[in-house]
């Protein structure tokens, strides 16, 4: 893999500039290589802060590992299925399963509430969320980055009152955000009954 310092990277077959490529070669014992563009890094970070910037980077990679992967099954590049996959590939590496292994080890777990209650946040699918955080310092954090949060307060929730509450949260249709992280709110969104079956799957494993 190779970071080019430049804004965009010219591809071989089309001449159009893109963020990154991906060099398929002509046989499978040959390793292929991937180019990615850092050259708009410092604007990034300036406009949407340096985790936003490194998740963009990433997700530039991501996507094109996705098209190798393509390669590798002799399948058909896909666009849809690289956009459409590559930020998740991100978040698995960017954020781990620290929010199941911080909650197993804890057995606890923290969101963030006002007078009002906790609050929710609706992605433009119209699907509404709660956040969670494995740690206190992660909402803390999501307090003191994004405005609208500044006059909440991070509480904790023990794992079987967690568990309760997302039956119910599942019950009633809603999504859950966990591990946010900057002003763009960068992290995993699952559903009640997914985090449910990893908890017990990471009991299991102990």
């Amino acid at each position: 893999m190779y970071l080019k310092k430049d804004y965009q990277i010219k591809t071989i077959d089309t001449k159009e500039l893109v963020s990154a490529t991906f060099f398929a070669p002509f046989e499978k014992n040959v390793e292929p290589y991937i180019r990615v563009a850092t050259g708009d890094f410092e604007e990034l970070v300036s406009e949407s802060g340096y985790e936003s910037a490194i998740f963009a980077i990433l997700n530039s990679i991501a996507h094109e590992v996705m098209h190798y992967q393509q390669w590798i099954e002799e399948r058909e590049f896909d666009e849809d299925e690289a956009e459409t996959n590559s930020p998740k590939i991100v978040e698995d590496y960017y954020y781990g399963d620290s929010f199941f292994e911080e909650l197993e080890k804890n057995q606890k777990v923290w969101t963030i509430e006002n007078e009002q209650g906790v609050p929710t946040a609706t992605n433009m699918e119209g699907q509404c969320f709660l956040p969670f955080w494995s740690s206190k310092l992660g909402a803390e954090k999501i307090i003191a980055s994004v405005r609208v949060y500044q006059e909440y307060k991070p509480i904790e929730i023990l794992l079987d009152d967690f568990l309760n509450w997302l039956t119910e949260l599942e019950d009633d249709g809603l999504m859950i955000g966990i591990n946010w992280r900057g002003k763009q709110l960068i992290g995993h969104e699952m559903e009640p009954s997914e985090i449910i079956d990893q908890i017990k799957t990471c009991s299991k494993a102990l």
